[in-house]
């Protein structure tokens, strides 16, 4: 009996102890994390937005892979709301999005179990170039008496460990879907000028390539310093066609210039560009540069594109500067015409 009054003491003591640090200790935390995501500001704001994109990133999903979920309104403008339920590490409760532009979104965050409370949260989005900072805010009140033994927690590292996990999450996802790979290369997509090249166009045999380039690049460059013309890029080839099944390419051996002039020797000017490009990096040799045009074939065929002729190969690092064929460098460049819904992916959404 001595034992049970002694525990009860303890506890009473330990109530008491809250209670009188309750009533002195802080009630609101203001809990902010950030991270900086190679991915454009619409990209990143659409996985934000939509709260169906929520669990590809959420720091708690993971925590309860049975949690039941539920979305009602409309996705993604303001009045949505997300419900959660799941087990002791997840609790139950919801989330309302109250607002949103390109640089914010306002978030009310409810829980219900296993305590009762509603705070206000947000993110934060700001443009860097192509890559954009997020910050996600938290302002997190706790009750009194509970407030009192949140005095032996730091807080703030132990909320924002999650909030810094789900940020990294989050930046995980967009920098995939904004670099998603094609046959292990990554298309870019950007506006191309007109460019002048100027060279000699001919039909040639895929074995007969190599010399093609050999005899008429050196030749055009020295026609082209003859002239006094701005050399204005790379030497580089120019594809109209590449026919695998009889075996010869309608090509051009060039060299870009500054401008638009006439050349003598029997070297054309080829007005290219003025359109949007895609482009793919290739290091390597050049007999093995096909798998880096099939993976421009994949990307037209899954966003519906067509390739505007020529194709362009822009031999940036070459035998000339490196013995290392591993180490040659070529810019390929596919001109095509994008629709006004082709200018975001589908994934962005």
């Amino acid at each position: 009996m001595k034992i049970l009054k002694i525990l009860l003491y303890a506890v009473l003591g330990i109530v008491a102890l809250m209670v009188v640090l309750g009533l002195f200790a802080t009630k609101d935390y203001h809990i902010e994390r950030n991270i900086e995501i190679d991915a454009p500001r619409e990209l990143v704001f659409n996985q934000l937005r939509y709260f169906k994109n929520f669990e590809r990133w959420s720091p708690w999903a993971a925590l309860d892979p049975d949690m039941k979920t539920s979305i009602t309104g409309t996705d993604g403008e303001p009045g949505a709301v997300y419900k959660w339920s799941g087990n002791d590490d997840v609790g139950k409760g919801q989330q309302t999005l109250l607002a949103l532009n390109p640089d914010r979104l306002d978030i009310e965050v409810k829980f219900t179990e296993p305590f009762e409370s509603t705070s206000p949260s947000y993110l934060t989005l700001k443009e860097n170039g192509n890559k954009t900072t997020v910050t996600w805010g938290f302002d997190m009140h706790i009750a009194f008496p509970w407030n009192g033994f949140a005095m032996f927690t730091d807080v703030d590292a132990s909320v924002g460990k999650d909030y810094a996990k789900g940020l990294e999450n989050l930046k995980k996802v967009c920098e995939a879907i904004a670099h998603k790979k094609y046959r292990g290369y990554e298309v870019t997509v950007q506006d191309l000028p007109v460019t002048y090249y100027v060279g000699i166009r001919k039909t040639v045999a895929f074995p007969e390539i190599p010399a093609f380039f050999a005899a008429n690049l050196g030749k055009t460059l020295e026609q082209v310093q003859k002239s006094g013309a701005t050399v204005a890029g790379v030497p580089s080839g120019l594809f109209w066609s590449y026919d695998e099944k009889k075996g010869v390419s309608d090509m051009a051996a060039a060299i870009p210039v500054a401008a638009n002039q006439k050349f003598e020797g029997g070297l054309s000017i080829f007005p290219v560009g003025g359109s949007k490009a895609l482009h793919i990096e290739y290091l390597g040799a050049y007999e093995k540069s096909g798998e880096a045009h099939y993976a421009m074939d994949d990307y037209m065929a899954e966003k519906g594109l067509q390739s505007i002729p020529p194709v362009i190969e822009e031999y940036v690092i070459g035998p000339g500067q490196e013995p290392d064929t591993s180490k040659w460098r070529t810019k390929i460049i596919y001109f095509v015409e994008l629709k006004p819904e082709q200018e975001v992916a589908p994934e962005q959404q």
